[in-house]
Protein backbone atom coordinates (compact mmCIF):
# COMPACT_ATOMS: atom_id res chain seq x y z
CA UNK A 1 0.00 0.00 0.00
CA UNK A 2 1.67 3.23 -1.11
CA UNK A 3 0.14 6.59 0.33
CA UNK A 4 -0.43 9.58 -2.00
CA UNK A 5 -0.14 13.34 -0.63
CA UNK A 6 -4.11 13.66 0.00
CA UNK A 7 -3.73 11.13 2.64
CA UNK A 8 -5.70 8.79 0.44
CA UNK A 9 -4.50 4.83 0.28
CA UNK A 10 -3.78 2.78 -2.74
CA UNK A 11 -3.46 -1.12 -3.00
CA UNK A 12 -0.82 -1.93 -5.37
CA UNK A 13 -2.91 -5.12 -6.34
CA UNK A 14 -4.48 -4.50 -8.97
CA UNK A 15 -4.19 -0.95 -9.71
CA UNK A 16 -3.20 -0.33 -13.46
CA UNK A 17 -1.49 2.34 -15.45
CA UNK A 18 -4.52 4.29 -16.26
CA UNK A 19 -5.60 4.35 -12.38
CA UNK A 20 -2.23 5.74 -11.09
CA UNK A 21 -2.19 8.40 -13.65
CA UNK A 22 -6.05 8.91 -12.17
CA UNK A 23 -4.19 9.36 -8.80
CA UNK A 24 -1.55 11.23 -9.61
CA UNK A 25 -3.80 13.99 -11.22
CA UNK A 26 -5.96 14.21 -8.54
CA UNK A 27 -2.83 14.68 -6.04
CA UNK A 28 -1.88 17.72 -8.18
CA UNK A 29 -3.49 21.25 -7.70
CA UNK A 30 -5.34 22.37 -10.27
CA UNK A 31 -4.33 25.19 -11.48
CA UNK A 32 -7.08 28.28 -12.16
CA UNK A 33 -6.49 31.22 -14.71
CA UNK A 34 -8.92 34.16 -14.35
CA UNK A 35 -9.38 35.70 -17.62
CA UNK A 36 -8.22 38.97 -18.31
CA UNK A 37 -11.21 40.13 -20.17
CA UNK A 38 -8.56 42.14 -22.74
CA UNK A 39 -9.94 41.86 -25.99
CA UNK A 40 -7.52 44.64 -28.01
CA UNK A 41 -3.92 44.64 -27.37
CA UNK A 42 -2.24 47.33 -25.67
CA UNK A 43 0.39 47.60 -28.55
CA UNK A 44 -0.51 46.38 -32.24
CA UNK A 45 1.82 43.60 -33.62
CA UNK A 46 4.74 45.47 -35.66
CA UNK A 47 4.75 44.48 -39.18
CA UNK A 48 7.01 46.57 -40.29
CA UNK A 49 9.54 45.45 -37.77
CA UNK A 50 8.47 41.74 -38.39
CA UNK A 51 9.67 42.50 -42.50
CA UNK A 52 12.98 43.52 -41.45
CA UNK A 53 13.92 40.55 -39.15
CA UNK A 54 12.10 38.17 -41.70
CA UNK A 55 14.85 39.87 -44.44
CA UNK A 56 17.92 39.46 -42.05
CA UNK A 57 17.05 35.96 -41.47
CA UNK A 58 16.34 35.01 -45.52
CA UNK A 59 19.60 37.04 -46.16
CA UNK A 60 22.00 34.98 -43.69
CA UNK A 61 20.83 31.95 -44.22
CA UNK A 62 20.61 31.67 -47.70
CA UNK A 63 23.11 33.92 -49.37
CA UNK A 64 25.27 31.49 -51.44
CA UNK A 65 23.04 28.90 -51.19
CA UNK A 66 22.15 26.62 -54.10
CA UNK A 67 18.96 25.23 -54.95
CA UNK A 68 18.55 21.42 -54.04
CA UNK A 69 14.80 20.22 -53.18
CA UNK A 70 16.06 18.24 -49.98
CA UNK A 71 18.47 20.31 -48.55
CA UNK A 72 15.39 23.33 -49.01
CA UNK A 73 12.76 21.35 -47.93
CA UNK A 74 14.22 21.10 -44.18
CA UNK A 75 15.70 24.37 -44.77
CA UNK A 76 11.61 25.59 -45.11
CA UNK A 77 10.92 24.11 -41.43
CA UNK A 78 14.50 25.04 -39.84
CA UNK A 79 13.65 29.13 -41.26
CA UNK A 80 9.99 29.28 -40.01
CA UNK A 81 11.09 28.37 -36.58
CA UNK A 82 13.89 30.74 -36.56
CA UNK A 83 12.18 33.70 -38.09
CA UNK A 84 9.30 32.88 -35.10
CA UNK A 85 11.54 32.34 -31.96
CA UNK A 86 13.76 36.18 -33.88
CA UNK A 87 10.41 37.83 -33.31
CA UNK A 88 9.52 36.53 -30.09
CA UNK A 89 13.08 37.17 -28.72
CA UNK A 90 13.43 41.27 -30.17
CA UNK A 91 9.85 42.09 -30.21
CA UNK A 92 8.97 41.71 -26.77
CA UNK A 93 5.55 43.53 -26.32
CA UNK A 94 3.59 41.19 -28.08
CA UNK A 95 2.53 38.34 -25.52
CA UNK A 96 -0.80 37.80 -26.88
CA UNK A 97 0.09 36.91 -30.38
CA UNK A 98 0.19 33.83 -31.73
CA UNK A 99 2.23 34.36 -34.61
CA UNK A 100 2.22 31.37 -37.88
CA UNK A 101 5.24 31.74 -40.03
CA UNK A 102 5.11 30.60 -43.72
CA UNK A 103 8.45 29.74 -45.65
CA UNK A 104 8.58 28.92 -49.28
CA UNK A 105 11.75 28.34 -51.31
CA UNK A 106 11.38 27.89 -54.81
CA UNK A 107 14.39 27.20 -57.69
CA UNK A 108 14.98 29.59 -59.90
CA UNK A 109 14.25 28.23 -63.49
CA UNK A 110 12.91 31.03 -65.99
CA UNK A 111 9.31 30.58 -64.67
CA UNK A 112 7.65 33.40 -62.76
CA UNK A 113 5.76 32.48 -59.29
CA UNK A 114 3.78 34.43 -57.20
CA UNK A 115 3.17 33.47 -52.90
CA UNK A 116 -0.13 34.28 -51.78
CA UNK A 117 -2.02 33.62 -48.61
CA UNK A 118 -5.26 34.39 -47.33
CA UNK A 119 -6.58 34.78 -43.90
CA UNK A 120 -9.81 35.86 -41.90
CA UNK A 121 -8.50 38.34 -39.33
CA UNK A 122 -9.55 40.52 -37.03
CA UNK A 123 -8.13 44.10 -39.39
CA UNK A 124 -7.59 46.18 -35.95
CA UNK A 125 -5.47 44.07 -34.25
CA UNK A 126 -4.12 41.35 -36.32
CA UNK A 127 -1.05 42.02 -38.73
CA UNK A 128 1.71 40.35 -40.69
CA UNK A 129 5.12 40.89 -42.27
CA UNK A 130 6.88 39.87 -45.64
CA UNK A 131 9.98 39.94 -47.28
CA UNK A 132 11.96 38.27 -50.09
CA UNK A 133 14.86 36.98 -51.06
CA UNK A 134 16.25 35.61 -54.46
CA UNK A 135 19.76 34.72 -56.25
CA UNK A 136 20.47 33.43 -59.61
CA UNK A 137 19.57 30.29 -58.24
CA UNK A 138 16.59 30.28 -55.69
CA UNK A 139 14.38 32.40 -54.57
CA UNK A 140 12.37 32.45 -50.83
CA UNK A 141 9.91 34.42 -49.10
CA UNK A 142 8.93 34.50 -45.48
CA UNK A 143 5.68 35.42 -43.92
CA UNK A 144 4.49 35.83 -40.55
CA UNK A 145 0.52 36.02 -39.55
CA UNK A 146 0.36 37.47 -35.79
CA UNK A 147 -3.11 36.92 -34.99
CA UNK A 148 -4.41 38.43 -31.53
CA UNK A 149 -6.06 36.64 -29.14
CA UNK A 150 -7.44 37.38 -25.85
CA UNK A 151 -6.35 34.64 -23.57
CA UNK A 152 -10.00 32.66 -23.17
CA UNK A 153 -9.19 29.45 -23.55
CA UNK A 154 -6.93 26.24 -21.79
CA UNK A 155 -3.60 27.13 -20.58
CA UNK A 156 -2.50 23.72 -21.56
CA UNK A 157 -3.70 21.63 -18.63
CA UNK A 158 -3.66 18.38 -19.19
CA UNK A 159 -6.84 17.88 -16.76
CA UNK A 160 -8.66 19.30 -18.72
Amino acid sequence: VSTQSTGKCYSDTGSSIASLRRAAAMAKPRVEYENSYRTCPDVVFPGARASKIIQRVLDSRLAGMKYDHEVCRTMCNQLSDLIKDEIRREVKEIPRYKLICCVTIGQVSGQDVRVVSRCLWNADQDRCGSASFQTSHLWAVGTVFAVYYDGCFNHHNPDQ
